[in-house]
């Protein structure tokens, strides 16, 4: 028996869809794309803070790997084993999206200047 998705609906910030779809942060881009490509919208747990990246948890590894395909080509996706929960198997597939060359973006801003020339992030951290 699969794994009960519901269970990871543990406070506010979790939204609840019908047909037990929870999403935690900025992801409805991504429920659009599956939806569109095929994949069937039910028993799913996607976390983001936006649409270039998050997590799909899922709870038997063919839906896993059903998602992948359907985010492939425009984002770059890994199916693995997220973990076990009350002994049952709980599988995830991470996604980044992809440029249109290919390459896969950064999700964090690792360098930023403002227009006046001040350079206020630099490889990652905040400059002084």
């Amino acid at each position: 028996m699969a794994y009960d998705m519901s269970q990871f609906a543990t406070n506010r910030f979790i939204k609840m869809h019908p047909n037990t779809v929870l999403t935690h942060g900025s992801t409805e881009p991504v429920l659009s794309i599956l939806d569109v490509r095929g994949f069937a919208l039910y028993d799913l747990f996607l976390i983001g803070f936006n649409d270039n990246c998050g997590t799909l948890v899922l709870p038997t590894e063919s839906r896993a790997e059903n998602a992948a395909t359907a985010l492939e080509p425009a984002y770059e996706t890994r199916v693995y084993l997220f973990g076990s929960r009350d002994g049952e198997d709980v599988w995830a597939t991470d996604y980044t999206r992809r440029a249109l060359d290919g390459t896969t973006l950064s999700a964090f801003i690792t360098n930023l200047t403002l227009k006046d020339g001040c350079q206020v992030i630099q490889d990652g951290r905040w400059v002084r």
